[in-house]
Parts: structure tokens; C-alpha cells; sequence
């Protein structure tokens, strides 16, 4: 098998059989054997239905259904899982990603020897805030888990086996497989695709998943944020010393008495709110500990079509 194509499913029932349809179009075209992996994210919404109208007409197309909504990531991790080929490409089910690129990502991987090229979105079709937020994420991604990441990078790239194998055997419960591969450090390049319009409905991630991802992801790949409390305890306790400095010159010098109730009230919110802070940090890493103490399953499988059992 050289290539598989492993697509989360959610949210865009109608838009499958058109993908499905460019994906073997485009691949059939390129002269080289494949397989698609549909991985339904349990939307609600028909998608399952869709999915195995078009696993009873192509046996080259896998399916497995999840019996809760799990996330985009945990929907990936069961594909690529379940992936046989030499190359694996993954990519959304809403058409944003052209299936038509795939052929210009396998000629860049064999022609560069490199095992991962990912695609920078152009013309992102998001609001500017969306944007924003997206672009503000990754910043401080980059920083904390030490890895230069591009908001503009999404699902679509195509990654060797080789390097997918070290994301299955990964226990992390954050699972962006973008995100591994850049940490993986292997040999990868970039290319820029043009972001398509999404073929129906709106994205499903509103600004509280946005921010619950967030959290996850820089938590999951460094610990670095257990530091950040340090240097804000660091400088609030430099700013105190400041202060108190610039008081006591204040009433020797000018015999200024003040009455302290702003600077008591300031004080308060501002070292309760940092110790605050310091513990919803050590609460979530230890949370992250607890999760992966339960080793419950990152998803469970309610229905498979032609897929093996080691899910």
C-alpha cells in the first residue's frame, strides 16, 4: 500500500460523497495504490450513514464510528492507527482541503527524500478574530513547548510511516499530529496551498474549544508553563521592593502619610490572583497526570468497516 488518506469526519454529511469521489480521482490518476481512512467523530448528524454508502461501493475505503464526539485529534489518532501505506496523508472532510494537492504532496516527499510536508493555508477563510486567536495560540505554543510552529499549518500534510509510528506509539494524551511531527524534528518541508471554501455548514469549534485545545496541547508538550509563575513571582516581588522603596523615601522625605487602604486592596488582588493562577497551572498538569494514571482508551469504537481490530 502506498498511500492512505485519513480524513476525520464531523459535521458535513454532504460533502462526502464529493470527497471521496476527488480523493480517488485525483489518486486513481497517479497511478499508485491507496486506501481512505473515514474516521466519523460521532456528529450526529448523518455522517455514518453517508460513510457507509461509500464503504459498500469501494472496498479501499475504511470507516470506523466512534461512540462519542472525541475530538479532531483522537478521530486522527484511530485513522492513522488503522493506515497500511507507506505515505499517510490527513486532511479535513469539508472540502477546505483540495484533494487535488495530493499528487503535488507525494512528488514533493519523493522528489525532496524528506518524510513530512506539511501545507500552509493561503487566504485562510476564518474571521479576523478567529485569525487572531489562532495566530495568538501558536505564538505562545511556540514558546512554551519550544517548537516553531505556523498558525497557518492545519491537518492537511502527508508524513512517512516512519515518522507516523512514533506518533502511534505516543501515550500523550495531546494528540495535534501536526504538532508531533514538527516535535519529531525530522526532515520536512513546507508548501503553500490555497484555502478553499468549506463546502457546508460552520466549524464547530467555538472560542471555548479554541481555548480548551489550547491549554491541552501546551500542557501536553512541555512544562514549560511551570515555570511562568516563577518569573511572575520573580518580578512581583522586584515591584514590591520598588514600591516599598519609593514609600519609604516618599514619608522621610516629604513626610507623606499615605492611608494605604488602594495599595492594601491592589496587593491583595494582585498575589491572590498570581497564587491563583500558580495553582490552576499545577491543577491542570496534575489533571494531565490523572488522565494518563486512568489509561482509559482515547476513543472507543462503536462500528468499523473493513478495518482490523487493533484500533
Amino acid at each position: 500500500m502506498e498511500l492512505s488518506v485519513v480524513v476525520p469526519v464531523y459535521g458535513c454529511p454532504s460533502a462526502l460523497p464529493e470527497l471521496y469521489r476527488r480523493i480517488v480521482s485525483t489518486i486513481e490518476g497517479m497511478k499508485v495504490s491507496f486506501e481512505v481512512v473515514l474516521v466519523d467523530d460521532c456528529d450526529e448528524m448523518g455522517s455514518w450513514e453517508e460513510i457507509k454508502k461509500i464503504v459498500a461501493q469501494d472496498k479501499r475505503v475504511k470507516a470506523l464510528h466512534f461512540t462519542h464526539n472525541c475530538g479532531q485529534d483522537r478521530a486522527i489518532t484511530a485513522g492513522v492507527r488503522q493506515a497500511k501505506g507507506e505515505w499517510i496523508i490527513t486532511m479535513d472532510c469539508d472540502l477546505q482541503d483540495a484533494p487535488e494537492h495530493i499528487a503535488e504532496l507525494y512528488r514533493m516527499v519523493k522528489e525532496k527524500e524528506v518524510d513530512v510536508v506539511f501545507v500552509r493555508r493561503n487566504n485562510i477563510k476564518a474571521s479576523p478574530l478567529s485569525r487572531f486567536f489562532a495566530l495568538l495560540f501558536h505564538r505562545l505554543f511556540s514558546f512554551f513547548a519550544e517548537i516553531p510552529f505556523d498558525y497557518e499549518i492545519g491537518t492537511y500534510l502527508i508524513a512517512s510511516s516512519r515518522a507516523a509510528a512514533y506518533y502511534k506509539e505516543s501515550k500523550d494524551r495531546g494528540r495535534d499530529f501536526g504538532m508531533f511531527l514538527m516535535w519529531l524534528r525530522f526532515d520536512h518541508d513546507f508548501v503553500v496551498f490555497e484555502h478553499e471554501c468549506r463546502y457546508e455548514g460552520k466549524s464547530s469549534y467555538n472560542f471555548k474549544k479554541k481555548v480548551d485545545y489550547a491549554i491541552r496541547m501546551m500542557t501536553s508538550f512541555s512544562n514549560r508553563v511551570l515555570y511562568l509563575p516563577i518569573h511572575l513571582g520573580v518580578v512581583a516581588v522586584i515591584g514590591s521592593f520598588v514600591y516599598l522603596v519609593a514609600m519609604l523615601i516618599s514619608y522621610f522625605a516629604f513626610h507623606a502619610n499615605p492611608e494605604g487602604w488602594t495599595t492594601i486592596v491592589a496587593a491583595i488582588f494582585l498575589f491572590g490572583g498570581m497564587i491563583l493562577s500558580t495553582l490552576g497551572i499545577i491543577g491542570v498538569y496534575l489533571g494531565n497526570i490523572f488522565d494518563m494514571n486512568k489509561d482509559r482508551p482515547l476513543y472507543i469504537v462503536k462500528e468499523s468497516l473493513n478495518c482490523d481490530e487493533s484500533y
